[in-house]
């Protein structure tokens, strides 16, 4: 009798243990409002989650008078926040960054995939007052997750916001996610109208392996300044500005990358970044100018100028120490020689390229200019 009192008991804890399949119904979280009317960079609490996969938030500017604001929102997840306010532990973006609307206009962001926690982010509200606040609701749902390819959002797809009102050197800002696996493109820094005032801006590939591939040095002549970015492999890249970067009159600058589509390149007449152009004279003399690389880059060459104020000379492009190009002997004269190379002339990795005007003659001056570029 005990042995069977035992028995039932035991079958009975078994089947009290066993869990059924439960049938789910996706779930939806609509319109829910984020910020209403925030002027300051802030982060919100923890968003309702009921278990959605794809998340959407719609933004906009308000206000009737006053400047276009400067924004700069995304979503965030983690895995290992508090669900009281969602304020501690590690968050990453799971959306690309929105930018400035405009006054009184809207812009949608679009984040994929299931977290335990998840919030928006205000990064930036540059211009933000009383009359420029933000405004932010959040619908969420359950669907098959997938890439986020199309054009939402004005063509945040292949338009990535870097940052945005920001003084001083950037040099470890959020990593950018390629959206074709290939840095061709080119970057936009923009001041809020001073002229910048010094630095450089590099791109940099995060992939293992990867580093510094482009570096240019911001013009002190202008507020916006377009920098062609060359094709490498690359998953993971980073805009970087150091070396002193600044604008005139304490004034802020922001930096966006916007990628070429597979197929797509720039126009084939621009000159990539890292540009070596340059003039120079000698008198009774050769002029030679160097395009000097570093490590394994190369150097391109796209064209000459050259002329003599007296006599004749002629030109030579040497790949290191081994001459590759050369002109006439006296086809330089005192109208201006012009050669155009279509994609330009390059030098082997690791090697200079060095361009060399032959003397004009006694007492004569030779002029050389030279438009090239480093890179990989």
């Amino acid at each position: 009798m005990k042995r069977l009192i035992f028995t039932i008991m035991l079958l009975a804890a078994i089947m009290s243990g066993a869990q059924t399949p439960t049938i789910t119904t996706p779930q939806s979280v609509t319109n829910a409002t984020v910020f209403s009317g925030v002027s300051t960079a802030q982060a919100s609490g923890c968003l309702s989650n009921l278990g959605q996969t794809v998340h959407f938030v719609f933004y906009s500017a308000g206000g009737a008078t006053g400047n276009p604001t400067k924004v700069q929102i995304r979503l965030e997840a983690s895995f290992n926040s508090d669900a009281a306010t969602c304020s501690t532990g590690t968050w990453f973006a799971i959306s690309d960054d929105g930018i400035e609307p405009g006054q009184n206009q809207t812009g949608i962001i679009l984040g994929i995939g299931t977290f335990p926690f998840v919030r928006l982010n205000l990064v930036a509200c540059g211009s933000c007052d009383a009359n420029d606040t933000i405004s932010a609701s959040y619908t969420g749902t359950s669907s098959i997750p997938g890439n986020p390819f199309g054009l939402y959002g004005g063509g945040q797809q292949v338009r990535k916001v870097q940052w945005v009102n920001q003084t001083g050197n950037v040099t470890t800002p959020s990593p950018i996610i390629s959206p074709y696996g290939s840095t061709a493109g080119f970057a936009v820094l923009a001041t809020d109208g001073s002229n910048f005032s010094g630095g450089t801006i590099s791109e940099v590939c995060l992939d293992p392996g990867g580093g510094i591939f482009n570096s240019t040095n911001l013009p002190t002549t202008t507020n916006i300044f377009v920098v062609p970015i060359p094709a490498t492999s690359c998953n993971l890249v980073r805009l970087r500005c150091s070396g002193g970067c600044s604008v005139s009159g304490a004034g802020h600058y922001s930096a966006y990358y916007f990628f070429f589509p597979p197929g797509g390149a720039a126009p084939p007449t621009i000159q990539p970044a890292s540009t070596k152009n340059s003039e120079s004279t000698a008198v009774n003399g050769t002029v030679t100018t160097t395009l000097t690389i570093t490590q394994s880059q190369r150097a391109h060459l796209f064209s000459v100028n050259a002329r003599c104020s007296a006599g004749t000379a002629g030109l030579t492009v040497a790949d290191g120490s081994t001459q590759i190009w050369s002109s006439g002997a006296t086809e330089v004269g005192t109208t201006t020689f012009k050669y155009q190379w279509d994609p330009g002339l390059a030098s082997s990795p690791g090697n200079n390229l060095v361009i060399a005007l032959t003397t004009c003659g006694v007492a004569n001056t030779g002029t050389l200019d030279v438009q090239g570029t480093v890179g990989p």
